[in-house]
């Protein structure tokens, strides 16, 4: 299984959730998932946030290697599961990828905000959110 988690500029949301699951996988020893990250407005090849990374690392990840990866076709078309954090993306993904319309869905059945320019206090909310959807909406799914 292929699972895609979709932000806008793939240096936050869409990174934490990406490596937040990864870690649950290991943790459960659910093997045969991969998992991965795009942006809809991506940088290719920019990297993680400051805070981003700073809660991963308190988390016991290291997402130092993230690169940004812009969504496309192939990347789309790649995924069994595609997991939107807003219903601006999950609009975006389904406009530009229709045949992705039936794997396309939002993570959570809110959008969960953009802490783009925030504090570390916001990517923790954010941070929280994420993991909290993952496991609610995620892991059910897939296990």
């Amino acid at each position: 299984m292929n699972i895609l988690f979709v932000c806008t500029g793939n240096s936050c949301r869409s990174v934490m959730a990406e490596y937040i699951l990864k870690k649950r996988l290991h943790e459960l020893k659910a093997g045969g998932i991969k998992v991965s990250s795009a942006g809809t407005y991506a940088i290719p090849g920019d990297t993680v946030s400051a805070n981003a990374a700073a809660l991963l690392n308190d988390y016991g990840i290291n997402a130092a290697g993230h690169r940004s990866r812009l969504l496309s076709k192939e990347i789309a078309a790649q995924a069994e599961l595609i997991f939107a954090l807003t219903r601006g993306h999950l609009d975006q993904i389904v406009a530009g990828f229709p045949e992705s319309k039936f794997k396309a869905q939002m993570l959570d059945d809110k959008d969960i905000p953009d802490p783009i320019g925030a504090g570390l206090e916001a990517y923790k909310k954010v941070f929280e959110e994420i993991r909290q959807a993952i496991e609610k909406n995620v892991l059910p799914r897939v296990l």
